[in-house]
């Protein structure tokens, strides 16, 4: 069986592909992101979603009325596919894997930051610069303060860790005293 995240990649990746070819993606893109903020902030919407007790007829007569004409055809088409696929469930899944689809074609990644002390929006500039730099993509990045980091600041962006924290050079010295 198909794990949920290669069904959710190929669902994501063949509607993106057909808003694209009628020239809606920027529609959809937009949509995406209501629909996350609808599933968000509507509880009911995301057990509804989820709950396989419901007859597949009831929910796309739901689905249906519940988006028409509040949604571009392909994308109010698309959820009542999911629908009748019994793949609803995976809607959320689906929209996260669009926006990562999304950036990814956009060459965009993220980056987050972690420092001591907040960084100034110059420190911020330099990062993201230097990131930009590094990675050749566009860097959208999120700061926090953490301050177990002591000192310095950690960067992670996909899978790649930058580490300059005044807590990981006192634990790497830590390690090379005891040995």
């Amino acid at each position: 069986m198909a794990k949920s995240t290669d069904i959710s990649y190929r669902y994501a990746n063949a509607w993106l592909d057909a808003a694209d070819e009628l020239g809606l993606l920027k529609q959809v893109r937009e949509e995406i992101g209501d629909l996350q903020s609808l599933i968000h902030d509507s509880e009911e919407l995301a057990d509804f979603l989820k709950d396989r007790s419901i007859p597949r007829d009831a929910k796309q007569r739901i689905v249906s009325e519940m988006f028409e004409g509040k949604l571009q055809g392909i994308t109010h088409n698309f959820l009542l596919l999911l629908v009748s696929k019994q793949r609803e469930r995976l809607l959320a899944e689906i929209l996260e894997t669009c926006c990562m689809i999304l950036d990814e074609r956009d060459g965009i990644v993220n980056a987050e930051v972690s420092s001591a002390v907040g960084l100034s929006s110059a420190q911020k500039d330099l990062l993201k610069t230097k990131l930009e730099s590094y990675t050749g993509k566009h860097i959208r990045m999120q700061t926090r303060v953490d301050p177990d980091i002591v000192g310095g600041f950690a960067v992670r962006v996909g899978d790649l860790v930058f580490d300059s924290s005044l807590a990981v050079q006192l634990q790497q010295m830590r390690h090379a005293l005891i040995g």
